[in-house]
């Protein structure tokens, strides 16, 4: 009601949809708005940022600095459970067989992954369990990226050399209607056929992405359900997603079908199989009024702290929840030295 223009109504509300599989008219959206806009770039605040050679070089730089500090890193060592005796957490079991004892175990996984997969109900509190049954995952959301030989030429912003819209945050989402609208489509049909894209083209700003003259873009897609109803499963339809996707953006730019060069498609299965984000959560939970601050991942398990001695949580499904911000992180690490 501040404002009269429905496209600047629909700025606002796209920030109140990402990573939160609701209609921007949903109580508690006005909070996932807050949300991504609270944080900052080099202290201005509001402001997102772009890592140069994209999000692994973050992971690299986090990498060197563990490593620096004497940290063993392993990969391809995925966790089979977590090893619990007499009420604590002792170790983990890897699924190659081989087992690690620690002192403190830090998990960064989604609460419900953690709780539910990696460990044995019979360990902990059926109050608890049945809790952790009810922690909502799912974000809705569908990932989308595409090698161009060019420049999207939007029909709003003709043109294809390197612009200021090029190097911004390009949102298809004209109104609130059109938001709703695609969330009540996935609640019926799993998406809608006017689907909300943003899309981001980072090498206009970082050219270690993409050879001279092509470029890569990021398309982050909401409202598609996290589970497809009945028999269905995005397995069988993530390609007929992914087309609706981009017939969206050429409706706005129309080079843009004809100069892909290849894409990679994560539907939110894809995002759950590849990547362990439960129900292709992106915020390891969905970020609604009960299940944040003191309550997320659920009450009396606001502390980064669970129902097992010498476990801990650090990653997103703990408070202040998504977003590369590393602040769970910091506020778990903080506890854990009180404990030490």
């Amino acid at each position: 009601s501040w404002f009269e223009n429905e496209h600047v109504k629909a700025a606002f509300g796209f920030d109140a949809i990402v990573g939160n599989f609701a209609s921007p008219d949903t109580p508690g959206s006005a909070y996932v708005l807050l949300h991504h806009v609270f944080g900052e770039v080099n202290g201005e605040k509001g402001a997102w940022g772009h890592a140069i050679g994209g999000m692994g070089s973050i992971t690299k730089a986090m990498q060197q600095a563990c490593e620096d500090e004497g940290v063993k890193i392993y990969t391809d060592a995925s966790v089979e459970r977590v090893i619990v005796s007499n009420g604590a957490a002792t170790g983990i079991q890897l699924e190659n067989g081989s087992t690690i004892e620690a002192k403190k175990i830090i998990s960064n996984l989604n609460p419900k992954l953690l709780y539910k997969k990696l460990i044995d109900e019979k360990d902990l509190d059926p109050e608890f369990n049945r809790k952790m049954d009810g922690y909502k995952c799912g974000s809705g959301t569908f990932r989308m990226n595409v090698a161009l030989s060019e420049l999207p030429d939007f029909l709003s912003l003709p043109g294809k050399d390197i612009a200021e819209h090029h190097q911004s945050g390009i949102v298809i989402a004209p109104t609130l209607d059109y938001m709703d609208k695609a969330y009540i489509d996935a609640k019926s049909h799993g998406w809608s056929s006017n689907p909300i894209v943003e899309m981001l083209i980072p090498s206009t700003m970082d050219d270690t992405l993409a050879p001279p003259g092509q470029h890569v873009a990021s398309l982050f897609c909401q409202q598609f359900s996290p589970q497809l109803s009945g028999e269905r499963s995005w397995h069988d339809f993530r390609l007929e997603a992914a087309d609706t996707i981009i017939e969206t953006v050429n409706n706005h730019a129309p080079n843009f079908k004809n100069s892909i060069l290849g894409t990679m498609i994560l539907s939110p299965l894809d995002l759950e199989e590849k990547f362990g984000l439960t129900d292709g959560d992106i915020m390891h939970g969905q970020m609604t009024l009960d299940q944040m601050w003191a309550a997320r991942p659920i009450l009396n398990y606001g502390d980064y702290r669970g129902p097992l001695k010498s476990l801990y949580m650090c990653g997103s499904g703990t408070h202040p929840g998504g977003g590369v911000t590393g602040l769970p992180g910091r506020n778990a690490a903080r506890e854990i030295l009180k404990d030490s």
